[in-house]
């Protein structure tokens, strides 16, 4: 055995153009394997931080209202890690300086605040507030009040709606923050919150953010939850899409890995299959000086182990260098730092090393066992005599057409097994590329959509949010519209608007309606008020929403079952904005719906009930009764000047930041210049890029990874082919084939093989890769295959499968002679 070990040295420093060939395949598989896994779980750890980044905090579901019953219910339950509250405690109304500046009170305890929003900030200054008068805040809310410029321990005064009652509140700044999430919020303390009046109990106001142990759930664990939770008709309980697609999200990760490995697999098999099996001759001159099977096995086997060895250890310390130097500069540029979101800092798990291993070293001997077993089991003679694809054929009919296309069909069906291994193993890293690269470019920030009609713009108008119906003012006046139509880069406006309106009581509709209502929402019983609705139905006010034909086919498209366009255009019937009742469709459509001017109950129309929309976009105010969405010309003859509260905005060319800053120089222009809020899709796209940080980078560098395996694959199978078919290549070449002729013959080959890749990969690997995307397309991003990344994959395999055969082949012209190669002279 010690001079067999001697011996599997001694051949490795022989051939080493051989050894080093193997060694690199060992290595290379290796490293991709390794980066692979690392940059990956690098991607999916970034993607997990966007989310907690557009989130503003960590956690897993939220549950809206939490009674002390459920606190103890989740402090009991075994799955449930922990849980915050944040609490709505009302909202600034107006200010000295602005009537309407849309900032929100907030109360956080200990938990939420603490732990939960903690790696959603990049900086807080102070503290957070204990005392009655005191407030956190951000710069954008006190810009947004008009307060811009103050500091900790200033102070200010603002009116505030509490219930809907308004009180003057004088606040005091106790510290400052910054970060991702919603930051138009100033945050109360506990005191101030308890002499609200509010309780956590409240839909209205309590939000509970838990934190799961389990973090793969299946639906019927989601399901189980819920039920546990004992919540009230009014109470909802939503996973966060991570984790409500769990299951699907680790399916797809478990093949999408599976799939890399088996790419892996076939390239770092095609070269020890081939290596070994050149090899077969001369362990048959060993078995003719007395050489045992058992001894020729174990020489190979220490050849494996020391190619295996080196080219793993080296594939390994590579990976690591890369890992400890690349992704540390994508993680620090996140502004990451230790400890935070369960440790995202500079490290990886050891069973990516451990996996490594394992596999590759099963690889080195699954890869090792044919050839070996062919060796052991031959004759010497058979040794001595053994050619791999050796295959042709005896017999030939004579056919048309191009005696190269011809000949070049017939070595790819004349070893079908070999030439099938060889198309999947590239097809897969085709398939594998177009999957991985569809994944990274759909989860962009520019493929977000902004709202349902993917709108550039959306200007809002804020007055419509004070309680008191008299405040509110037709601040898009008609010169606004007009500037608007006539600026340069705006395609289209789409104007939305209402007017205030009753929907009286009666028996059938309406008093379903308001039971639901008051049973999901409110905290007293329906029939408490449910004979001031009948006597004084103005007291409960709701909104008559108008669209043009645009908005109109956008929302029927959202709807599960689509209505008429030409009898909602009509104003025959209208859509109901659903708020969160229990109904379905089938418990409305076909009813009939009255509303009523609000200053005149004798003005009313009737509609029948079309359908229902979850989009609440046209919820123009906080009411009760249904919001009825119809025609646009069905509210200008309803009612003599309706109010506008929102546009919506195309521009010409998408992502105009000229256009976005005419438009927003005009609205500062208008009279009520400060009473108008927006929503850009260009801040949107800042808003996500910032919180991917490098991920996209690191999502680009596993793309990068994936198509330099499939290129190795080709390239490996096609030099290995080439040079086990040198005999038989020289054979025509000395029958009269022209080098001209065998270029042509093996550029063809290259041709085939690449168009048999790419028909597996758009067929079967299109298939699988649309499966995958779904499984783990928890944003909800629409399918869409990148065409650029596409043709550089085509371009490139074609000049790989076309180049590869033809400079494998003049290089071994070079080397030897014809007379040396039908020899089989190496």
């Amino acid at each position: 055995m010690a001079v067999i070990s001697r011996m599997a040295l001694k051949l490795l420093r022989n051939n080493k153009r051989r050894s080093i060939t193997m060694i690199l395949a060992v290595f290379l598989s290796s490293f991709l394997m390794f980066g692979i896994f690392t940059v990956g779980i690098t991607y999916f750890k970034m993607q997990r931080l966007q989310n907690i980044r557009l989130s503003g905090a960590e956690f897993d579901a939220i549950m809206y209202g939490v009674t002390d019953r459920q606190k103890e219910l989740l402090e009991e339950h075994p799955d449930v890690g922990g849980f915050g509250i944040c609490a709505v405690s009302g909202s600034v109304e107006e200010t000295p300086y602005d009537k309407t500046p849309d900032v929100g009170l907030m109360y956080a305890d200990e938990t939420y605040w603490k732990q939960m929003m903690a790696p959603a900030r990049e900086r807080v200054t102070g503290s957070y507030p204990v005392r009655e008068d005191e407030v956190m805040v951000t710069e954008e809310a006190l810009e947004k009040c008009g307060f811009q410029g103050l500091g900790i321990g200033d102070a200010f005064t603002v009116t505030c709606s509490v219930k809907g009652e308004l009180r003057e509140q004088t606040f005091r700044i106790s510290g400052i923050w910054d970060g991702y999430g919603a930051k138009s919020v100033f945050y109360v303390s506990e005191s101030y919150y308890s002499q609200t009046g509010l309780t956590h109990a409240d839909v209205s106001s309590g939000r509970c953010y838990i934190r799961l142990e389990k973090k793969l759930m299946r639906t019927k664990d989601q399901d189980a939850l819920i039920t546990y939770m004992e919540l009230n008709k009014a109470q909802r309980l939503f996973f966060e899409t991570e984790t409500g697609y769990s299951v699907q999200i680790f399916t797809g990760i478990v093949c999408l890995i599976l799939v890399i490995c088996l790419c892996a697999y076939l390239l770092i098999y095609n070269i020890m299959y081939l290596s070994v099996a050149g090899n077969i001759r001369y362990y048959g001159l060993l078995q003719t000086i007395g050489m045992t099977g058992r001894q020729i096995y174990g020489l190979i086997r220490r050849q494996m182990l020391l190619v295996g060895g080196t080219g793993i250890l080296g594939g390994i310390l590579f990976g690591s260098g890369l890992s400890f130097v690349l992704i540390p500069e994508i993680v620090k540029s996140l502004g990451i730092r230790a400890g935070k979101i369960g440790g995202i800092e500079v490290s990886f798990h050891p069973a990516v090393f451990l996996l490594t291993i394992l596999f590759i070293g099963a690889t080195v001997a699954a890869a090792s066992r044919k050839p070996v077993r062919t060796a052991v089991m031959s004759s010497p003679m058979e040794a001595l005599g053994y050619r791999p694809e050796s295959k042709i054929r005896a017999v030939r009919k004579k056919k048309r057409g191009s005696l190269i296309w011809r000949m070049a069909g017939e070595q790819i069906t004349k070893d079908k097994k070999k030439s099938a291994v060889t198309i999947v193993s590239l097809a897969v890293s085709l398939a594998v590329f177009l999957c991985v690269v569809t994944l990274v470019s759909t989860q962009g920030a520019r493929e977000y959509y902004f709202n349902y009609r993917n709108l550039d713009m959306v200007l809002k108008n804020d007055t419509m949010k004070k309680e008191d119906l008299k405040e509110h003012v037709q601040i898009f006046n008609e010169d606004f519209l007009v500037r608007l139509n006539e600026m340069e880069g705006i395609a289209k406006i789409d104007p939305v608007i209402y007017t205030e309106i009753t929907v009286p009581w009666e028996p059938d509709f309406a008093d379903q309606w308001m039971r639901e209502f008051y049973e999901t929402w409110m905290n007293i019983p329906y029939e408490d008020e449910r004979e001031e609705y009948k006597e004084h139905p103005e007291n409960f006010g709701s909104v008559l929403a108008g669209i043009d034909e645009e908005d109109f086919k956008a929302l029927n498209s959202t709807l599960q079952e689509p209505v008429s366009e030409a009898a909602f255009l009509k104003g025959e019937t209208c859509l109901l904005y659903r708020n969160g009742l229990a109904f379905e469709d089938r418990d409305v459509v076909g009813r009939t719906v009255t509303c009523a001017d609000y200053e005149d109950a004798e003005h009313s129309r009737s509609f029948e009930i079309a359908g229902m929309t979850d989009v609440s976009d046209y919820n123009a105010l906080a009411s009760y009764p249904p919001v009825i969405i119809v025609s646009d010309n069905v509210v200008k003859e309803f009612a003599e000047d309706p109010v506008i509260f929102r546009i919506g905005i195309t521009y010409t060319e998408e992502y105009d930041e000229e256009t976005e800053k005419a438009v927003l120089w005009a609205a500062d222009g208008i009279p009520h210049g400060k009473d108008y809020s927006y929503e850009s899709k260009i801040e949107l796209v800042k808003t996500v890029k910032k919180a991917q940080g490098s991920m996209m980078e690191a999502g680009i560098s596993m793309v990068l990874i994936l198509a330099f395996i499939g290129i190795m694959n080709y390239l490996n199978t096609s030099v290995g082919s080439i040079q086990n078919r040198r005999m038989e290549l020289s054979v025509l070449e000395s029958i009269g084939m022209t080098g001209k002729q065998m270029g042509r013959m093996l550029v063809t080959e290259g041709l085939l093989y690449a168009a048999g890749a790419w028909l597996v990969t758009m067929t079967a690997g299109l298939g699988v890769t649309y499966w995958l995307y779904q499984s783990m397309n928890y944003n909800g991003a629409e399918f869409k295959i990148p065409i650029l990344p596409l043709l550089a994959a085509l371009v490139l395999t074609l000049a790989v499968c076309m180049s590869v055969p033809l400079i494998t082949w003049q290089q071994m012209e070079k080397n030897n002679s014809i007379v040396d190669r039908i020899k089989g002279i190496e």
